[in-house]
């Protein structure tokens, strides 16, 4: 009789822990975006821009990924609820720390009816910090004397000498 009473007991527990589970389970959603963005030293952030939902709040999660593994860095909810308009949410990049982000976002289970928007998207944003500098800056500074610019000068230069502009000072030259 001892195992009989252990093994309904043993069944009640599993009882228990499933249907205290299945909410767990519910709670997800139906998933409406799911997409992996690559950082790298250039970006600065991560965001998530939703644009007409239902008006209801959808859930996201942003995952750091590093050389396969994920870490859930944040969760929360989002909703743009008026016509026309488009809520973004920005997370810092740690491009030290992950190779990529995935954004999941998802509709509230928690409720009866189902929550959706016109358009999710999901990107980055790159640094636009630039080294600055004069007239002099370098190829890299952002300058006026810069190896692009210059290329664009010659090719000018180029066109004018053969379309004839440049007649008038060739003339002055000469003399």
């Amino acid at each position: 009789m001892n195992i009989k009473k252990t093994g309904l007991a043993a069944l009640l527990a599993l009882a228990v822990l499933t249907s205290m589970a299945v909410p767990a389970v519910a709670q997800s959603g139906d998933e409406l975006a799911d997409k992996s963005v690559t950082v790298d030293g250039d970006t600065e952030s991560v965001y998530l821009e939703v644009t007409n939902t239902s008006g209801d709040n959808l859930n996201y999660t942003v995952y750091g990924i590093s050389d396969g593994l994920s870490d859930e860095v944040d969760s929360g909810t989002i909703s743009s609820a008026d016509e026309n308009d488009t809520t973004r949410q920005e997370f810092v990049a740690n491009s030290e720390e992950y190779d990529e982000y995935r954004v999941v976002v998802t509709e509230d289970a928690s409720d009866s009816d189902e929550e959706s928007a016109d358009n999710i998207e999901i990107g980055t944003t790159i640094n636009q910090s630039g080294g600055g500098g004069g007239v002099f800056a370098g190829v890299g500074g952002g300058g006026l004397f810069t190896l692009t610019n210059g290329i664009i000068a010659f090719a000018v230069f180029g066109v004018a000498y053969v379309a004839g502009f440049l007649d008038p000072i060739k003339n002055a030259l000469g003399q």
